[in-house]
């Protein structure tokens, strides 16, 4: 899941700093769920929904879906299909909230 909320913060354009004030939590617990170093709660997964205009659900999706990407060593490579697999989620799910 770290990987995933990584990932979504840097495709919206936010630092940890000006994401984690949105959130209402600290910047180092940013830092440690996108390390892996701790799991989301369910509450925090929906504030993350809520900033980045989706269903909780999505992030599950696009979750699950870099994991199945690990395999894929190339960095550049795993970002670019991370990138394409977060819109066709959100197209299959009906797209954000704020279009």
């Amino acid at each position: 899941m770290g990987e995933a909320l990584r990932l979504l913060r840097i495709f919206n354009g936010y630092k940890s700093a000006e994401l984690a004030q949105m959130l209402g939590i600290s910047q180092s617990y940013v830092s440690e769920l996108e390390n892996n170093k701790k799991q989301p709660t369910m509450e925090v997964l929906d504030k993350y929904a809520t900033v980045f205009g989706m269903k909780k659900s999505t992030l599950f999706l696009f979750a699950e879906s870099l994991e199945k990407d690990k395999q894929n060593k190339d960095k550049k490579q795993r970002i670019a299909l991370a990138g394409m697999r977060l819109l066709q989620i959100l197209e299959k799910v009906g797209g954000l909230e704020n279009e």
